[in-house]
């Protein structure tokens, strides 16, 4: 009885540890934002490479544009392209404001993970925001700024016997799923990653003393190429 109850506990603490798990970038649809729900300060999108698997998955929804019941306007703005993993939203997880006055017609949609991304320019250097993509259509391919691995670098206003050094952790992730992960250090140039050469020139901003950025400050200067 007790072996059974503990592998019940381990099974709904997978399932709550795969929704919260936003730092995968296991996502399969590709959203615009093109307005938002003035009652709730929802997000509306539309999903214009892949509105049929949409709608296989959610069904018909008013003028093709969908409700993402967890995503706010105050963390984003129209015209803003979005990674998604979604599933059609359950009523429970519906605000009041939707259920009890809806401003649209549209089915909601529950986001499980989300990503801002752009499309790649290659051979351009590019100011790649933390947990932001690129999106490549010709190899289908995103290129992801994952995470800061380390950042030792001496601050500004500090005398280091060591001028330090800083790693950051980028994906590149096939829309088939398959899925590159390589650690590279600030100033690498030139390196290749899953058929790109690939340089990490700087990592934004320099730490200075007194002062620790937030995850969600740092970028990554890049210059990728086919």
């Amino acid at each position: 009885m007790r072996k059974t109850w503990f592998s019940g506990f381990l099974f709904l603490l997978f399932l709550a540890g795969c929704e919260k798990a936003n730092d995968s970038i296991s996502i399969q649809y590709k959203a615009e934002i093109v307005g938002f729900d003035p009652n709730c300060s929802t997000c509306i999108v539309s999903f214009p490479d892949d509105l049929l698997k949409v709608k296989d998955l959610a069904g018909e929804s008013q003028d093709n544009y969908y409700q993402l019941v967890n995503v706010h306007k105050s963390d984003f703005s129209i015209g803003q392209k979005l990674l998604l993993q979604v599933r059609e939203a359950a009523d429970t997880e519906l605000p009041l404001c939707i259920a009890q006055y809806p401003s649209f017609q549209y089915k909601s949609l529950y986001a499980l993970q989300y990503r801002n991304y752009d499309n790649l320019i290659a051979n351009d250097t590019i100011e790649l925001s933390y947990k932001n993509c690129l999106n490549d259509p010709l190899r289908q391919t995103y290129i992801c700024f994952d995470s800061v691995v380390s950042d030792s670098r001496c601050p500004e206003g500090v005398l280091c016997v060591w001028e330090g050094e800083a790693t950051a952790r980028f994906k590149f992730q096939q829309y088939s799923g398959m899925e590159v992960i390589v650690d590279l250090k600030e100033g690498t140039q030139d390196t290749l990653v899953s058929g790109y050469h690939f340089s990490f020139l700087k990592l934004l901003p320099y730490p200075k003393y007194g002062t620790e950025p937030r995850s969600e400050d740092y970028k990554a200067v890049v210059t990728i190429k086919r």
